[in-house]
């Protein structure tokens, strides 16, 4: 008899109960307030326009994983992510552990009046030292702009 009854009652639970007047969004125009960087570059030395890079991008999270660094930026005026370069000086401390500093330069199209977040990857491996013989494995990376140093432990 329960079993009738719980059989009677679960038609009509699933086709009253829990009912949404909220259309599902099916616009798939395309969400592109983030933009991913799926080109993986490496650093580029150049000191002179280390020197001259003075605007900072403004950056949301900075991390390593591995041998990449990764870059959120805030929603920012661009619509290219190959505008995006991370330079440095190539000069390493001779400190242990081993620090430096690196940029990043966008260069600013005026044509593009859209605003996005970028997610940017970098190969970091140029930052070690060629001839690396410390005991702490590990390289303290500033990122301009960024709080926070970044440690970069390779092996």
């Amino acid at each position: 008899m329960k079993k009738q009854i719980l059989a009677a009652l679960l038609p009509l639970i699933f086709t009253c109960g829990c009912k949404t007047t909220k259309k599902a969004n099916t616009d798939n125009t395309g969400y592109t307030e983030l933009i991913n960087d799926e080109a993986f570059r490496k650093p580029i030395v150049d000191k002179e326009l280390f020197k001259a890079t003075t605007e900072v991008v403004p950056l949301d999270t900075v991390f390593i994983s591995k041998d990449t660094l990764n870059i959120y930026t805030k929603k920012i005026n661009g619509c290219e992510t190959d505008n995006f370069k991370l330079i440095w000086t190539g000069d390493l401390s001779a400190t242990a552990p081993t620090k430096t500093t690196v940029k990043l330069f966008q260069l600013v199209e005026g044509s593009c009046k859209e605003r996005h977040r970028f997610h940017l990857l970098y190969n970091i491996s140029p930052l070690k030292p060629k001839m690396d013989t410390a005991a702490v494995k590990a390289t303290l990376i500033e990122v301009g702009g960024w709080r926070r140093m970044n440690s970069y432990s390779r092996n």
